[in-house]
């Protein structure tokens, strides 16, 4: 009898301990500030992708990197490796301080408003830095939609930045809230130029996009999409 009473109270204790671990679950960067990593209106099209890590041997002193900055138009159709998009990926808009959920690039009140889109041959994917990973919200080939402009087809990848308002709450004033928005966007763009420029592959930032087909094609309701970068080696 003691022995069955002792066997039945390790398991209750056991029971206890992965219910507590469950609800203790570690919260990533963003959900600990309360910040949905993936917009409510887009659906999953499949697993999440994990990225490698960001590549090494890429580090470029920051004056040599500001003097190789440039805009290329002229892509070749030669596809990226996932190191070298995780690597883009993470230099647009990843965590350099995962540990305070802080990014590599500022923003106003760190509301950190943005949310990443990766278009490819394959598909659209939204980014997850704090997860590391890429998932697939739209299938099919779509990188001609995101402009008239020619490139977009050619390059193969495109970076989209997408300002997500429902992050921008604390802004009650809608200029103020598009003026940081923008601004923001800014330091984002400029982080993907140096990170093309040490790894030289040619980008441009384009604000000719066709924003109403985009907010449709992602289910944007509630934001803006901003700026688009096609990435690819250039000619």
């Amino acid at each position: 009898m003691k022995k069955i009473l002792l066997f039945s109270l390790i398991a209750i204790l056991a029971l206890g301990s992965v219910q507590a671990q469950k609800k203790t679950k570690r919260l990533s960067p963003a959900a600990a500030k309360g910040q949905k990593e993936i917009p409510a209106a887009v659906e999953l099209k499949s697993e999440p992708i994990l990225l490698p890590d960001a590549i090494e041997g890429l580090e470029l002193p920051l004056f040599d990197a500001l003097k190789l900055r440039c805009t290329y138009r002229d892509f070749t159709e030669e596809e990226l490796s996932l190191e070298l998009i995780s690597s883009l990926l993470w230099s647009a808009y990843g965590f350099n301080r995962p540990e305070e959920g802080k990014r590599v690039a500022p923003s106003a009140v760190n509301v950190q408003e943005f949310d990443i889109y990766l278009f490819t041959r394959e598909g659209i994917y939204i980014y997850d830095a704090a997860k590391n990973t890429i998932q697939m919200v739209v299938q099919g080939d779509h990188r001609a939609e995101i402009s008239n402009q020619k490139h977009f087809a050619v390059a193969p990848v495109s970076l989209l930045i997408v300002a997500n308002y429902q992050r921008m709450s604390i802004f009650k004033d809608k200029e103020v809230r598009d003026f940081y928005a923008a601004v923001d966007c800014g330091y984002v763009s400029q982080n993907i130029y140096l990170f093309c420029a040490s790894a030289k592959l040619g980008t441009v930032a384009c604000g000719g996009i066709e924003r109403d087909h985009l907010h449709k094609l992602l289910g944007i309701t509630n934001g803006k999409a901003l700026l688009a970068h096609p990435v690819g080696f250039h000619k």
